[in-house]
């Protein structure tokens, strides 16, 4: 009986970790970019980023960075790219906000137009102690988090 429930317990597991790898149609929608390189937009840094020390250049250097770990990345100026990972990060007073998108082209059936629409976002606030490194983490974490997901929906594409 107690093989049994070992054996019932495995099962699961498997069938728990198969499920979680399963890439849905929204999945498809948010992230399915056949994994093409992709451009980077961070948006410029408000006055009260600049007096923590906070700058654009070193959210665009950690950025680019970890994309170009992932083999995802490609210059600006590029019209291969069909997406673009766009980071904006806004600091007033003690607090700040992040919001880290990924657009790609899409075709919007009613009009027939094909625009960049932003298809998956991860964002949040909260109060930084004048510590820059503090919100540089962050968007981190939230970038890696975008990897992590964007190379799970285009594994196949990507390998």
């Amino acid at each position: 009986m107690r093989r049994y429930t070992v054996l019932a317990a495995a099962l699961a597991l498997t069938a728990a970790s198969a499920s979680a790898s399963e890439v849905s149609d929204q999945d498809r929608f948010q992230l399915w970019n056949d994994c093409r390189p992709m451009r980077l937009l961070v948006e410029g840094m408000p006055d009260d980023a600049a007096a923590i020390g906070l700058t654009e250049d070193a959210i665009t250097v950690a950025a680019r960075s970890r994309l170009r770990a992932a083999r995802i990345y490609t210059e600006a100026g590029s019209e291969a790219a069909w997406s673009y990972l766009y980071i904006n990060v806004n600091v007033f007073g003690p607090a700040y906000g992040i919001s880290v998108r990924y657009l790609k082209y899409v075709n919007d059936l009613a009009t027939m137009l094909e625009r960049a629409a932003t298809t998956w976002v991860s964002s949040s606030t909260g109060t930084h102690g004048r510590d820059p490194t503090y919100i540089s983490s962050n968007v981190a974490g939230h970038i890696d988090k975008f990897i992590d997901e964007y190379l799970r929906v285009n594994e196949d594409a990507c390998h």
